[in-house]
């Protein structure tokens, strides 16, 4: 078969045929769980895997969403020496990349002797011939799973200052890389108002770190404690660590009431960690499935989740001449306090645009089901990626769907469904759980929503714009 790496470079564009034979192989033995560990999933989200009829399949399409490339899964499967497993994707990788097979396959002494490196190669190194440098950053791939991760290039990451590989070294250049005005304080003190990281006090956990609920000076406070995850430990905690530089930088030069507030952090001690305000009401993706036993969300707190998105999404495209762009909006990422305020969270992805609109990138970034075609395809960085990202949260607060569901047999994602119903059967899709009154708030999201995930980045509104037509 001729080499057809360009043309299939995403996991989605996997063929049928070798897909099939791939999660043939995975399944047998339980395969999947060693390759789903090196991609960071946990022990729960593995057990979920093993109910599945197909594992394997379940595990590549979730982990195709976040833009993970064949290239990856092939160095993955070299990891864990199922050279078998291999051979269907000889196919769809760079030639660049076969020693990992050949050499394993032939003399596994010899590769592990002298080409250990090889097996360290990060995304940022899909275009060169030579063993990346072990003073740079490297992003690797075993560190994002589910819908709340995402995978960063770090020849994207705007800090003035390069970032060493060793988290040490990370840690010990904090204060070259970004000056902040937030209290910093010690581990054990965090320990303290976590009742020392109680199981209890659990929230959540992420592609980059652990979130408990804690007190810390008479406060209620989420604290995200950066753990590494995965086998290449160095490289892991290093992409960690610069996901959540960026955030403390965002997060504290950007204040305002629809982003999340950065409270302190925390370096030097068993954990960085990070110290955000409660979000007593916790995610909308959350609320709107009802999750944890919440009572639902009626029409009229949909419409302020939606107005205050738009203000908070406004404030970051026009606070400078560059506008900031999230990169990552969903409905996971938008917060809710005990008003039920929106606070947009997770800057970890954000990056500076271009006065000119828009901008070519090397790698895109967030979650699929939320990218418009022209970035996925096309990796056109512009704030009207936001704009159709926040369209599709329109959709999720207007019918209560997810933004991609594999059970619907056609149309997974939100966006085709919503897209193949005309304007008399749209109404089937309102979320009856919001309540029977207030057609014209479900209306007026559905219209909202396709204005902003229209196709064409040109014909999708600027937030200020959107925000505007809240107000009127």
């Amino acid at each position: 078969m001729a080499l057809n790496s360009s043309k299939h470079k995403f996991i989605y564009d996997l063929p049928f045929e070798e897909k099939a034979e791939l999660c043939r192989m995975l399944n047998q033995n339980e395969k999947y769980e060693e390759l789903a560990g090196l991609m960071g999933y946990d022990v729960s989200q593995i057990q979920t895997l093993r109910c599945e009829y197909n594992p394997t399949d379940e595990l590549l399409t979730n982990w195709g969403h976040h833009n993970h490339t064949i290239a990856e899964l092939f160095m993955l499967l070299s990891k864990m020496k199922h050279y078998q497993a291999m051979v269907p994707l000889l196919s769809f990788v760079d030639s660049k990349f076969h020693p990992l097979f050949y050499n394993g396959e032939g003399n596994l002494q010899k590769l592990f002797r002298k080409d250990k490196q090889l097996l360290k190669l990060g995304a940022q190194n899909f275009n060169q011939d030579k063993i990346p440098d072990k003073n740079k950053a490297k992003v690797i791939v075993n560190n994002t799973t589910d819908d709340d991760r995402k995978i960063l290039n770090c020849e994207n990451f705007e800090l003035q200052n390069e970032l060493p590989s060793h988290s040490n070294n990370l840690l010990a250049s904090i204060p070259e890389i970004f000056s902040t005005t937030l209290p910093r304080i010690s581990y054990n003190e965090l320990a303290a108002a976590t009742e020392n990281w109680k199981r209890e006090n659990l929230l959540g956990k992420g592609g980059f770190g652990t979130v408990f609920k804690g007190i810390w000076k008479n406060t209620e406070v989420a604290v995200k404690k950066i753990e590494p995850r995965g086998s290449d430990y160095d490289e892991s905690y290093a992409l960690q660590l610069e996901q959540s530089f960026r955030e403390i930088k965002i997060l504290n030069s950007l204040p305002h009431e629809n982003i999340l507030p950065l409270y302190a952090y925390s370096i030097g001690g068993e954990a960085p960690c990070l110290v955000y305000q409660c979000m007593k009401n916790g995610s909308l993706e959350d609320r709107l499935h009802l999750r944890h036993g919440t009572p639902p969300l009626n029409w009229l707190q949909r419409q302020e989740i939606a107005k205050g998105t738009a203000r908070g999404l406004q404030y970051l495209h026009t606070i400078h001449e560059k506008p900031l762009i999230h990169g990552d909006i969903k409905s996971a990422n938008i917060l809710l306090d005990k008003n039920f305020e929106p606070k947009i969270g997770d800057f970890g992805l954000a990056r500076e645009g271009s006065v000119d609109d828009s901008m070519k990138v090397s790698r895109i970034q967030g979650t699929r089901p939320y990218l418009p075609e022209e970035y996925i395809f096309g990796r056109n960085l512009s704030t009207k990626i936001d704009t159709y990202s926040y369209g599709i949260v329109l959709f999720e607060l207007a019918t209560g769907l997810s933004a991609h569901d594999k059970t619907r047999p056609i149309n997974k994602r939100l966006k085709d469904y919503v897209d193949s119903l005309n304007d008399t059967d749209i109404y089937l899709l309102k979320d009856k759980k919001a309540g029977e009154m207030y057609d014209e708030i479900f209306r007026y999201l559905m219209s909202l929503g396709k204005w902003c995930s229209n196709k064409l980045a040109e014909h999708r509104p600027e937030m200020a714009v959107v925000y505007k037509k809240f107000k009127n």
